[in-house]
């Protein structure tokens, strides 16, 4: 009867990685506000061996998650709230039950203890133990009540949770496909022998970070419905 149902979100590697960035908050208009600053793309470096891209600034900062993240992310925060409340609703019917279990064990015990002792007549002590057997059936009954309320709700926060984690995935994925595609298209003359991820970097001087220039080219392509066009290919 101890069971638990306690089913939180998976950590998504792409909605929780993008966090606050050091000195890399800047708002801008409308619905694009307190997305992560970038540097001017007319500040990236022309051409070079080895450039970077700041990859969470640039999903955090892209159209595609203030239009299909964001809602997403909202959605995670909501789903967390849910299961929270629904483990704590069940653990406070869980203690009630609890509670009436214990009652019920005292009570029979000072009726036992009370014939014993010769303070009732056998046809009270008869009276109150029918009473005690029904209140009994009573906490199985919830308790069994209870148990199938555990079971069913884990399996429905479970089913949500993993639609959700899917579509994290799946907007994930749409966001690599617009980098690949957009870096594809920027590097097409091989002016940049390599490109890597900021999380390799050590340090390097901020000429070399191309990520504005590749972000507008990914808002450029999500905007021209090249993730559209890839599915109907």
């Amino acid at each position: 009867m101890k069971k638990r149902v306690f089913f939180m979100c998976a950590v998504v590697a792409m909605l929780v990685a993008c966090g606050d960035k050091e000195a890399k908050t800047a708002a801008i208009e409308g619905a694009e506000a307190d997305v992560i600053m970038l540097p001017d793309s007319t500040e990236c470096v022309k051409s070079g061996d080895v450039v970077y891209v700041d990859m969470d600034a640039m999903f955090k900062s892209s159209k595609i998650y203030l239009k299909e993240g964001k809602p997403l992310e909202e959605r995670l925060q909501a789903y967390e709230k849910k299961a929270i409340e629904a483990q704590e609703d069940l653990a406070k019917r869980e203690q009630g039950l609890v509670y009436e279990q214990n009652r019920l064990q005292q009570d029979g015990a000072k009726l036992q203890s009370d014939y014993q002792k010769g303070l009732i007549t056998t046809l009270n002590a008869q009276t109150k133990s029918e009473e005690l057997e029904k209140r009994a059936r009573n906490i199985e009954a919830s308790m069994a009540a209870l148990q199938k309320s555990i079971q069913q709700e884990g399996e429905k926060l479970q089913q949500e949770e993993q639609q959700l984690a899917e579509e994290s995935a799946v907007l994930q994925n749409r966001f690599t496909d617009l980098l690949q595609k957009a870096i594809g298209e920027i590097n097409a003359d091989g002016r940049y022998k390599m490109i890597v991820n900021s999380m390799m970097v050590i340090d390097a001087a901020d000429g070399l970070n191309i990520s504005s220039l590749v972000l507008s080219k990914i808002d450029e392509l999500y905007e021209a419905g090249a993730l559209t066009e890839s599915v109907a290919e």
